[in-house]
């Protein structure tokens, strides 16, 4: 993870990515929905005005939206940490104003299952040869 080393500075690395998603249209919050895998996260960028909920316009810098997949992951380890329940996603929404309000998702995906992100092909290999199963490499 990046800089981020605080709930606080988490809180302000996602600001900074959502108040660049409305740019120059009205608005009367933005939002970023993030899921949150054990090493993925994805995101979904909107914005409110009037009622209306905008998903176009572009995402905001690369930059900021590491920054800002960086805070939701180290926002799950300091809640799991603190309070011993894992998040698998948070929607943080902006409003004009500066103020915030953040929602935890504490549901794990029906469909989600550890293997669907990462395979360690060396223990893999390793359990097929503790297995029997001859393995060769090039």
């Amino acid at each position: 993870m990046s800089d981020i080393t605080t709930a606080e500075v988490a809180y302000q690395a996602l600001a900074r990515a959502v108040h660049r998603f409305p740019a120059h249209r009205a608005w009367d919050s933005a939002f970023a929905r993030f899921a949150i895998f054990n090493q993925m996260v994805s995101v979904q960028w909107g914005a409110t005005c009037n009622g209306v909920v905008d998903r176009t316009g572009s995402s905001p810098p690369r930059g900021l939206v590491s920054e800002s997949m960086d805070a939701a992951l180290f926002l799950r380890e300091d809640l799991l940490k603190s309070t011993g329940q894992r998040i698998w996603g948070l929607t943080f929404t902006l409003y004009p104003d500066g103020k915030f309000n953040i929602e935890y998702d504490y549901n794990k995906p029906l469909d989600y299952e550890e293997t669907d992100e990462t395979v360690d092909l060396s223990h893999a290999l390793e359990d097929l040869q503790n297995q029997g199963v001859r393995v060769s490499k090039k």
